[in-house]
């Protein structure tokens, strides 16, 4: 795919005024890592293709993802946005302290080579460790959804609202594996420019579209959704969740899901990435890559559009399954 071929399509970037690429690049760089000059060899094809949003964070391979995305994107005339993260301390006091998550944008900032990023987010805004004090680090211990938090004066909020002011930032975002959590913080936090949801908007469980997407289109903020292949060719052991990431019939939708890719003759990840194209309130699809070639096979099926509608279809059946 090359200079010549059909563009990625482009969506509003939420009430930014900005837009980006419907598929766009998640930099963790997880099972199939190829290396650091080959990582960046990746992340360059994926701008020579057009692609137009990285997603990166000091928690990917330990730092690492930082200094391949930095190494990438350096004096590359393509426009494009690049957000990064705070957050996956060590000790549970950072989870509170301005000073510690300045401290580690420096370094976030140092990594990339540059000045500021376009978006800053809190990782996994969805724990608990954000907006309570605690002794201990509770590594996915989420907040209580019915419990009362002072979520707007909490120290990552006057961070993010710091940090955007001082041109470290030009957007501040949230992003969390638990929809029903995101909607939450949607709805009691002003000012936010972007949410991100991973698990909740994949062909084993589309939550997000419940609750999350309309409240976050509501209130104008960019969407993007991540995770849509992560468990589409097996459940790993210990990620099985009733109802975060998978329902009671999780087995039965991969089967379903596996069944029905192998019909249509449709690479797993053509299948779920058009499909995810149907949803036009989703700004962008994030989706990971460790080779060139798979990310000129993510573009090339973007490009196709939408899947046709019995197709589509097909999966929404499967998907409805998590609920029932």
């Amino acid at each position: 795919m090359g200079k010549d071929s059909t563009p990625i399509p482009r969506r509003t970037f939420g009430r930014t005024g900005e837009t980006c690429t419907v598929l766009s690049m998640g930099c963790g760089f997880p099972i199939g890592f190829a290396g650091f000059e080959r990582s960046v060899e990746t992340v360059r094809r994926a701008v020579s293709l057009g692609i137009h949003y990285f997603d990166t964070s000091p928690l990917y391979r330990a730092g690492a993802s930082q200094a391949i995305v930095g190494e990438a994107l350096a004096e590359r005339d393509e426009p494009h946005l690049l957000a990064t993260k705070v957050g996956h301390f060590k000790e549970a006091r950072f989870f509170r302290s301005v000073e510690a998550m300045r401290v580690q944008l420096r370094e976030n900032l140092r990594l990339l080579r540059r000045d500021a990023v376009d978006v800053l987010q809190v990782h996994e805004a969805d724990w608990e460790n954000w907006w309570v004090d605690r002794s201990d680090v509770g590594v996915c211990e989420l907040f209580d959804p019915q419990k009362s938090y002072d979520f707007a004066g909490a120290p990552v909020v006057e961070f993010l609202r710091q940090a955007k002011a001082e041109g470290f930032c030009r957007y501040i975002g949230i992003t969390g594996n638990n929809a029903r959590h995101l909607t939450r913080l949607v709805a009691e936090l002003d000012g936010i420019d972007s949410v991100l949801v991973a698990y909740n908007t994949m062909p084993l469980n589309a939550s997000a579209r419940d609750d999350l997407l309309p409240a976050a289109h509501k209130k104008g903020m960019a969407i993007v959704a991540a995770g849509l292949m992560t468990f589409v060719h097996r459940i790993p052991p210990g990620w099985r969740t009733e109802g975060t990431y998978f329902g009671k019939h999780a087995e039965e939708q991969l089967a379903a899901l596996q069944k029905l890719q192998n019909a249509s003759g449709l690479s797993m990840a053509e299948l779920v990435l058009r499909w995810g194209l149907a949803d036009d309130r989703i700004s962008t699809l994030l989706v990971g890559a460790c080779q060139p070639p798979e990310v000129e096979a993510n573009a090339a099926a973007i490009v196709k559009g939408r899947l046709p509608a019995d197709l589509h279809e097909a999966i929404e059946i499967i998907a409805r399954q998590f609920e029932r």
